[in-house]
């Protein structure tokens, strides 16, 4: 269930009077909100934490991972992961979309060395998922099994959550909301517009 908080920041990306510094003070709030939801789907040890006045126990994060940020919407949500998890090496991929055919290219791709246990796909708007779908597979080349990536987005289409939940488990997808259609531009309708554009301000 998404939280009133996500829900409240969320209103304020999909909102086209939204500046960009009122987006990107949404964006990462909500990207902080979305980090904490995704990373309790990775597995867990529990800790003893001594208090000043006793002794209690917590969770802490039991993993190696890694955030591979897809070029340049992604890079967005690295900061707000980071401020919860800091320390998390961070990959790279560039991969752009042909806008007359709505195909993704891979230019560029960077990844820590060696690689973390797993691996968790940044990127706001899962439209079509073709870029989803790229980085997926340069994780598999990699050595990752379906089970060890997630990916961390704001909105999705349908079509795009449900193309992606066919290459790694639905549990690993985490997003703030799913818009039910595509335009005839490939645009997530209602959506918010072009994410990289609203939130770096060009």
């Amino acid at each position: 269930m998404i939280s009133l908080a996500i829900e409240r920041y969320l209103r304020f990306l999909r909102d086209k009077e939204t500046d960009t510094a009122k987006f990107r003070w949404a964006s990462d709030n909500l990207a902080q909100l979305l980090c904490a939801e995704a990373l309790a789907k990775l597995p867990h040890a529990t800790v003893e934490i001594n208090t000043p006045v006793g002794t209690t126990t917590g969770p802490e994060i039991d993993v190696d991972l890694m955030v591979v940020p897809i070029y340049r919407a992604g890079q967005s949500l690295v900061q707000p992961f980071l401020a919860v998890v800091p320390g998390t090496p961070v990959g790279s991929l560039l991969i752009q979309r042909n806008e007359e055919t709505a195909e993704p290219k891979l230019f560029y791709e960077k990844l820590p060395n060696p690689l973390p246990e797993y691996a968790v796909i940044l990127d706001p708007m899962l439209a079509t998922a073709g870029s989803a779908v790229m980085a997926v597979q340069v994780l598999k080349q990699a050595g990752y099994p379906s089970e060890k990536i997630h990916f961390l987005g704001v909105v999705a289409s349908q079509v795009g959550y449900e193309r992606l939940a066919s290459l790694i488990p639905e549990t690993n997808i985490t997003l703030a909301a799913i818009d039910p259609e595509l335009n005839e531009q490939k645009y997530i309708v209602p959506g918010l517009g072009d994410y990289g554009d609203r939130y770096f301000g060009a």
